[in-house]
């Protein structure tokens, strides 16, 4: 899930300090309760787990996590529907609703007796929803809070939001370890049985989602002068259509990879480049500035980096030897555990350095963890989940340098492009499932290596140069300190 930075604002405001420091507060709490859901709000690991366990291949297994990226161009057409600023706060309560029903309804379908068909439709649909509301959300907060606070008093809620908010996670993630089983640090789990296991797993989620709801009611956003108004149709035309064709393309992919038609391939290709083509017709005045391009080339190509984690938990039978459902709660763990320490410093470095440096070190994380994955066999292979966690902290950093190169007139667009530059990185999770599963039915073997080993292997190589490709691009074209143009 991408993490949003706040944009700059003057350190004024209209509200008084108790409710500023009332928001600042909830903000810090909405923010712990996405955290303490994360183990099945960071579509991914869990997911791919339960997709193994229903039987599915690893493509399958990949689409909840690349639904998730797909859906993250949601917000942009949420702000156009809603722009008024004294919507915020219904907004806001409709995201965290919305996520707390979509997780109900998960565990009720694999609670009932339904085909195993339906049970995967639903978990992939889930990782839908979560990429739809949750980014929203999480643009809404940082726009009640920018709104609702001055600056200068904010590093309270940041140090909690994601000093403590990670913890939480973590604390979600050991749940997770003692509802589906596994070994924990030694200490071993047996698990709740299936599917009780995932049931209580998702279902406890609703509720967390649900005080979230609560907690969003809550918040004081000051009145403004003039309220701004939707914009007309036609501006925003490409990108109605290029959102559903790009899910389209998604859909057509899928079913070309189970029906072998190579129709539905073309056709997916074709509706990829139409959808591709649309989107940057929407926001060609912002790529046609030099530095927002190729910090927008770097970004895509980092991220898709972040598509890699079903994979490596579909790892698991092979590196570990045991079902991935088992190792998942760990794999959480780590992650968040991980992203505690790294936020701590990597704040600290930014504060001495420049944007550009928080991009090349949270991608350089990024690599490292690929890297990790590729090599390391055994327990030790688990440390790459706490890498790749480290790393994903470019969902701050890259943001970061966006705001560095916009003009204040242009930072609400410019950041909710942000929150869509996940969209086209999301075919790459296609890619892990599908160089797996044809390395698995061609029986191909090397160095030693099962195909499933192999596979595996091959998909993180992938995921690393691509890593590296948008930190040659970094090096090579970003400059240090960004300007507006």
């Amino acid at each position: 899930m991408t993490e949003i930075p706040v944009v700059p604002a003057a350190d004024a405001c209209p509200l008084s300090w108790p409710q500023q420091r009332r928001n600042l507060v909830l903000f810090a709490s909405c923010t712990g309760m996405q955290y303490l859901a994360a183990p099945v709000l960071y579509v991914g690991i869990t997911q791919a787990a339960l997709c193994d366990r229903l039987g599915a291949d690893a493509r399958t297994s990949n689409l909840p996590g690349t639904l998730f990226f797909a859906m993250t161009a949601m917000p942009a057409i949420i702000a156009w529907l809603s722009p008024r600023v004294a919507s915020l706060r219904r907004n806001l309560m409709l995201c965290y609703a919305t996520s707390a029903l979509m997780l109900a309804t998960l565990a009720m379908t694999l609670m009932l007796p339904l085909p195993k068909p339906v049970k995967l439709a639903m978990v992939i649909l889930q990782g839908g929803v979560s990429g739809a509301v949750m980014p929203a959300a999480i643009a809404l907060l940082w726009e009640v809070i920018g709104r609702g606070s001055a600056e200068s008093r904010r590093g309270l809620a940041l140090s909690l939001a994601f000093g403590l908010g990670p913890i939480l996670a973590v604390l979600g993630s050991f749940v997770q370890t003692a509802l589906l089983g596994g070994n924990l640090f030694g200490w071993e789990f047996s698990g709740v049985k299936y599917p009780w296991n995932f049931v209580a797993l998702f279902g406890a989620g609703a509720p967390v989602m649900a005080f979230a709801v609560w907690l969003s009611r809550l918040f004081v956003v000051p009145p403004v002068d003039r309220e701004p108004v939707r914009e007309p149709i036609a501006t925003v035309t490409a990108l109605l259509i290029g959102v559903p064709v790009m899910f389209a393309s998604v859909a057509l992919l899928h079913a070309a990879s189970v029906t072998s038609n190579e129709l539905y391939r073309q056709a997916g290709y074709v509706t990829a480049a139409a959808a591709a083509i649309a989107l940057v017709y929407h926001f060609r005045s912002l790529l046609r500035q030099r530095i927002l391009f190729l910090a927008t080339v770097v970004t895509i190509l980092v991220y898709s980096g972040n598509m890699i984690p079903s994979n490596m938990n579909l790892y698991s039978p092979e590196v570990l030897g045991d079902s991935p459902e088992k190792y998942a709660g760990l794999q959480n763990m780590l992650r968040f555990g991980f992203k505690v320490v790294a936020g701590g410093v990597l704040g600290w470095v930014l504060t001495r350095t420049n944007p550009r440096t928080g991009i090349l070190a949270t991608s350089t994380i990024f690599l490292a963890s690929q890297v990790w994955a590729t090599l390391v066999t055994g327990p030790w292979y688990l440390v790459a989940f706490g890498i790749f966690g480290a790393g994903e902290l470019i969902g701050v950093y890259s943001p970061n340098y966006v705001v560095s190169a916009s003009r204040t007139s242009d930072l609400r667009r410019n950041m909710a492009f942000a929150t869509m530059l996940m969209v086209p990185a999301a075919p790459a999770g296609y890619l892990y499932g599908a160089i797996v599963d044809s390395v698995r039915s061609r029986e191909l073997t090397a160095f030693g290596l099962s195909p499933e080993s192999l596979g595996f292997r091959l998909s993180f190589l992938a995921s690393g140069l691509l890593i590296v490709s948008g930190i040659v691009v970094a090096v090579t074209l970003l400059p240090r300190q960004p300007r507006p143009e």
